[in-house]
């Protein structure tokens, strides 16, 4: 399992809704290779129309070389990854759309948008700074390499 956040294009921040509409394109959800597995689109939607922020999303992927992961697996890897990334915050605090693409040659991908936004106090958050993330990644992975 690989994990992924995506860079941000500048197009792309003008256009607020552009992640979505890459995770949900009408090609995808025609050939069913793109599916909703947890989170609401329209209050997603709603919520990111609704702040005035100009960076209102992060988005990123668990992918997965397997051409089958359960859906008892998907559930438990993503309600991790949310513990993880939100830790002691409820569920009703953050709002995060996961969704499935099965496109590029059979390799599962869970896809997630998060909003920038925690909803009981209506406040930014930020679940993910790579200036500050990444080198921690890094280091992890060096000291795996000296054991």
């Amino acid at each position: 399992m690989i994990l992924k956040y995506f860079a941000k294009k500048k197009k792309d921040r003008r256009d607020h809704l552009s992640g979505l509409k890459y995770l949900l394109d009408t090609k995808r959800v025609a050939d069913g290779t793109a599916k909703v597995l947890r989170g609401d689109v329209e209050d997603t939607k709603k919520l990111i129309l609704s702040m005035d922020t100009k960076d209102r999303t992060t988005m990123g992927v668990l992918s997965f070389e397997e051409t089958f992961v359960s859906e008892e697996t998907k559930q438990k890897l993503m309600g991790d990854f949310e513990k993880a990334t939100f830790p002691g915050m409820d569920k009703s605090q953050y709002n995060i759309l996961w969704i499935e693409h099965t496109d590029k040659d059979g390799r599962i991908e869970l896809n997630f948008l998060i909003v920038k936004l925690e909803l009981s106090t209506v406040k930014r958050i930020q679940p993910h700074y790579y200036k500050f993330d990444y080198p921690r990644k890094i280091g992890r992975a060096s000291c795996r390499e000296r054991v």
